[in-house]
């Protein structure tokens, strides 16, 4: 972090301090302040590493941690995203599927946490994911980590193993940048030039690793170069400024655990870390830095605006007040009115919303019965007749690579819809909370400042992947099945297919309906949390400018000797938050 970023949380900080002196009617600023705070201290930068497997990203992120910790081997991984953050302990937590509890490694040699790692990560020891794992998790103290970089190892693309392709696409949308690593040989393939063509629009920036260099002289190094941006602009349609960093993974790897600062730098791996990732840290954390000041504007802008009512309430004549709060008293009313009309709409985008839901859902049991009907129908016919468990064994591998897909577009899909449907409730939800506090304004004759930060809309967007479980029951072969072959085989083939048909019918509605219940969990979360925030803001505006004013009647009814020494305080408090406001717009 720059020195304006950390000097922001201890500004934040002292304020919080300052506004919690005023009374705890101003508590609830403190607490925001203070979460503000926090909250930027805690900012963390997303970089995944992608590439086709075997080109080195196990090894290149060891070498960035500093030692062998993540398994690279001969075999693929599995479709488990790994994420390494900071932490002065060593560890790895196995977050599961369904209701099993994580299972957490914590070692200070690597040992431990390399074999963890290989159990459940592996396609040798978990086999398209049979345990269920959702995600890995990974601590270090690695000094990269510690500038608030998580690395996040993904499945290699273009394996055998289609579903690790889709899972990794899913899971670019939690990142803010990406390394994509090739290597010398050969420079890039078109499974590597296609998979870039996917990921322009999933991920904002994307930087290129040239790996295994050390197997170049230097003027093999300029050609591969110089082929691979050829590559890159004309085959993958990358626009703009290309840069790529041709590195020895391996050499680097070597230097950090020999401690050979030369080899270090000669490997290519300390641009990397030094240059690009820092780079890329330091500006997200400038973007997270300018929201975090100005939503922590916004709220000092609110502490001053409350304290000039109460001032204002104090010097005011007492019928004049008394005329002015009645006539706010009607803003309030009307706003509370507009509130409940707002809510009735709200409430109807959310049922279009899982309206629009169950359409998709449809569709999608429709594509998923012809597509596995076309899988089982492919592989039933055989030479020696209908092979029912072949037919079985290939739907059951198209499933993952299925699903995975159709997770990744209804995601995507849902994101687009809500975030439509309540950008019009957003804006007008500012306006609602603004014409109470301007209304307040403007009967005090108090300036109004309008809120700089905006509200972002946000959907969780949680990875939920289909269990094996279910249909590895469904689809144990039957074994002792007399009566078939005692069958013709045209009747043997009509019972084979009715099994099937029941069986991929099953398949189809277990595996849309988890993705349906996840979904629409994400929805009505997302519609909650909006009407909740808003109902929040609104009661928060309208107390807090009602609670100035009548502070300030009620001291003028019922204690008249204390109102000078109130409005010196409050002119003091103004001062010190005019400072601070002050302190924030030169950050």
């Amino acid at each position: 972090m720059s020195s304006h970023t950390r000097h922001l949380p201890e500004i934040l900080a002292r304020e919080a301090d300052r506004i919690q002196s005023f009374g705890p009617e101003y508590a609830p600023y403190a607490d925001q302040l203070r979460t503000l705070a926090n909250r930027l201290d805690s900012g963390r930068f997303h970089l995944a590493v992608l590439g086709q497997f075997k080109r080195g990203k196990s090894t290149l992120i060891n070498a960035l941690l500093g030692e062998a910790l993540l398994p690279s081997s001969v075999i693929p991984l599995t479709a488990i995203p790994t994420l390494i953050a900071h932490d002065d302990r060593r560890g790895v937590r196995i977050r599961f599927q369904g209701d099993r509890d994580d299972e957490v490694v914590e070692s200070e040699t690597n040992h431990d946490l390399y074999r963890a790692l290989l159990h459940y990560v592996s396609e040798e020891f978990n086999p398209r994911n049979e345990q269920g794992v959702l995600q890995v998790e990974v601590t270090h103290p690695a000094p990269l980590l510690s500038k608030g970089v998580v690395l996040i190892d993904t499945p290699g693309i273009g394996s055998i193993h289609q579903h690790n392709t889709e899972m990794t696409l899913n899971f670019l949308a939690q990142c803010d940048a990406a390394l994509f690593l090739v290597s010398a040989d050969p420079p890039i393939t078109e499974v590597e030039v296609e998979f870039l063509r996917t990921i322009r629009d999933a991920v904002t920036k994307v930087f290129f690793v040239l790996n295994k260099v050390d197997y170049l002289s230097d003027d093999e190094r300029e050609t591969v170069l110089a082929f691979f941006e050829t590559v890159l602009r004309e085959r993958a349609g990358i626009e703009g400024p290309i840069t790529v960093f041709p590195v020895s993974a391996k050499r680097a790897l070597t230097a950090k655990t020999t401690g050979d600062a030369g080899l270090w730098e000669s490997s290519g791996m300390g641009a990397v870390a030094e240059h690009l990732i820092e780079f890329l840290a330091g500006e997200k954390n400038a973007v997270l830095r300018d929201a975090v000041r100005k939503k922590g504007l916004d709220l000092l802008n609110n502490v001053a605006l409350r304290l000039e009512l109460s001032r204002r309430a104090l010097e005011m004549p007492l019928d004049e007040l008394e005329e002015r709060m009645q006539v706010f008293e009607v803003k309030i009313r009307e706003a509370e009115l507009q509130r409940r009309h707002a809510a009735d709409i709200l409430e109807g985008d959310h049922k279009r919303a899982v309206a629009w839901l169950e359409e998709q859902v449809q569709a999608l049991r429709e594509r998923s019965l012809a597509h596995l009907r076309a899988v089982a129908e492919d592989a039933l016919v055989g030479p020696a007749g209908p092979d029912e468990a072949a037919a079985q064994n290939a739907v059951a591998a198209a499933i993952p690579p299925l699903y995975e897909h159709e997770l990744g577009e209804m995601t995507a899909a849902v994101e687009q819809k809500v975030t439509a449907l309540l950008q019009v409730h957003r804006q007008q939800a500012g306006g609602l909370v603004g014409s109470i506090r301007i209304a307040a304004a403007d009967l005090f004759e108090i300036p109004y400042h309008a809120p700089e930060s905006d509200r972002k809309i946000e959907m969780q967007q949680e990875p939920y992947w289909v269990s094996r479980k279910g249909w590895e029951s469904t689809f144990s072969p039957v074994t002792n099945d007399l009566l078939d072959r005692a069958l013709p085989r045209s009747m043997r083939e009509k019972r084979i297919r009715g099994r099937l048909e029941k069986q991929i019918s099953y398949l189809v509605v277990r595996n849309a309906e988890n993705l349906r219940w996840a979904t629409l969990q994400n929805i009505d979360a997302t519609f909650r949390q909006f009407s909740r925030e808003l109902d929040a803001d609104l009661a928060e505006a309208a107390d807090a400018t009602r609670g100035a004013i009548a502070a300030g009647y009620q001291k003028r009814k019922e204690r008249m000797d204390e109102a000078a020494a109130d409005l010196t305080r409050l002119r003091q408090a103004s001062a010190e938050v005019a400072a601070g406001i002050l302190y924030l717009e030169q950050e």
